[in-house]
């Protein structure tokens, strides 16, 4: 059996490398998808914006709320819990960076579901106008379900040598663990994209069949397909942090030894990890399924080759010039022709 050591040390190279791998791929997979859903011909779509605006919270996210936890469990530095003012701010912005992007994919699903429509009615709900409210308002919400969290949540003493940041008020702190938590965070999330999904898939057989599509069209469906993906890695990633959600509940009054201890925190520490992957995987999921995706990349990379060499051309050709001209004023001057003063 291995001893509760190994555990730990298992858990904390998991947190350090695991976190560390999350860190990189997640700042780039957000900062292309910014980049390439914010050209021209892709913003015409009403997803581009549930996409960007994602990609934003899933950057914010993944840099602050993954660093504070490769600091914590990585490295056992935690400059948060012993401050009265940057445990509540910690608490509050790591709860607006993980519930605004998540509703942000429920939206985007939904979104290509009305599109993938054919009701009328339906298909003009999906429009750009309507993405900027629903954006909005939903940013809106969770800032201001968030609040309690500023209030409520201060360092709380466990032993002489341990400070944690918790929640001071009991009855918040059980709403928060028995029903935000698992409900908001993970249960209706999973349930709107699986429903979701499963409609626009049957929407999106229907469009394949139609003859005769069009540019936009095209860039609709590869939409669609994309957000299905997304859904459903959304869905398989989160199972993890949400059987850890309902391990949690079930065991919360049960006495548990040192050894069991150390075996829920690395399921802790791989669940968590798990969670992360939806919000670092996108940009690799879209370039996989979009062909336009892959040629915005593709393009951006024969650029700049292009524009290397057209700056090392214009750094060489003026000082050649130069010596030329140089060189036939020495000439002159030689032959007895007076030489001409180059300015």
């Amino acid at each position: 059996m291995v001893s509760v050591d190994t555990l730990k040390l298992i858990t904390k190279q998991l947190a350090i490398y695991g976190n560390s791998a999350l860190l990189i791929s997640g700042i780039i997979s957000s900062c292309a998808n910014i980049f390439v859903f914010s050209r021209r011909h892709l913003r015409k779509s009403p997803s581009s914006r549930y996409i960007l605006v994602t990609s934003l919270f899933d950057f914010f996210n993944i840099t602050f709320s993954v660093t504070t936890r490769l600091m914590i469990d990585g490295f056992a530095f935690d400059p948060f819990s012993a401050n009265s003012y940057a445990c509540p701010i910690r608490t509050y912005l790591a709860f607006i960076f993980s519930f605004c992007p998540m509703s942000c994919r429920c939206l985007s699903i939904i979104d290509r579901y009305l599109c993938s429509s054919r009701s009328v009615l339906l298909r003009n709900w999906s429009s750009t106008k309507v993405a900027y409210r629903a954006l909005f308002i939903n940013c809106l919400f969770w800032f201001l379900i968030g609040i309690p969290l500023l209030i409520f949540t201060n360092p709380i003493t466990v032993s002489v040598t341990r400070i944690v940041c918790n929640f001071s008020n009991q009855y918040f702190g059980n709403y928060y663990a028995y029903f935000l938590n698992p409900v908001a965070y993970f249960v209706t999330p999973s349930l709107i994209m699986s429903i979701f999904s499963i409609g626009t898939y049957k929407n999106l057989r229907v469009m394949i069949r139609t003859p005769h599509v069009g540019a936009q069209r095209r860039i609709e469906q590869q939409f669609i397909f994309m957000i299905i993906i997304q859904s459903v890695v959304f869905t398989i990633s989160s199972l993890p942090n949400g059987i850890r959600l309902a391990y949690t509940i079930a065991t919360s009054s049960v006495q548990k030894s040192t050894y069991r201890v150390a075996q829920e925190g690395l399921f802790y520490e791989v669940a968590l990890i798990s969670y992360f992957i939806s919000s670092c995987s996108s940009f690799y999921i879209f370039i996989c399924l979009s062909k336009d995706v892959r040629s915005v990349v593709l393009e951006k990379i024969r650029k700049r080759p292009s524009i290397l060499l057209t700056t090392k051309q214009n750094r060489v050709g003026p000082s050649i010039n130069n010596q030329l001209m140089v060189g036939a004023n020495v000439n002159k001057s030689f032959s007895g022709t007076p030489a001409t003063v180059t300015k």
